[in-house]
């Protein structure tokens, strides 16, 4: 190759990356960022609002930076949320005893239908045995030859 065309690509390669400008993230976006990652979308609802690219996401985050701008605390503002969507909103829900019955009882009836099936069937190893049929005399043991034949 020619030196002139390496010298094109060289200069296609570094023109770019000098004509970049730097990025200044304000403290408020910084904000914005850290309050939408603990919350979720609505529409995608396996994402947080920061990483989310729906058009109601790019709104609600819109509205958070309104909220900061405004003067409101974080807190004030994903409370805000959670009056509005409840606490599906956060990406980590508060702790909820009705919840967490809810997850457990099914675990619980599983052991509780293992622990009487465990206990009837011991119960059943353990009952008496009945007692063997008593041994056919020769006059039944003839009776039985004759039904037998007779088929």
């Amino acid at each position: 190759m020619r030196r002139w065309a390496w010298g094109v690509l060289l200069w296609a390669w570094l023109v770019p990356s000098m004509a970049a400008t730097v990025v200044h993230e304000s403290v408020i976006h910084r904000r914005e960022i850290a309050i939408a990652k603990k919350l979720r979308c609505t529409v995608c609802q396996a994402e947080s609002l920061a990483v989310s690219q729906a058009g109601i996401a790019h709104d609600m985050r819109r509205l958070i930076r309104e909220k900061l701008r405004a003067g409101q605390t974080p807190a004030e503002i994903r409370a805000y949320f959670v009056k509005r969507y409840g606490d599906y909103i956060l990406l980590k829900p508060p702790f909820d005893p009705l919840g967490a019955i809810l997850w457990i009882w099914p675990f619980v009836l599983a052991a509780g239908l293992g622990g009487v099936a465990f206990v009837v069937m011991r119960r059943r190893a353990r009952a008496p045995m009945p007692p063997p049929a008593p041994e056919l005399g020769p006059e039944d043991q003839a009776r039985v030859e004759a039904l037998t034949r007779q088929e």
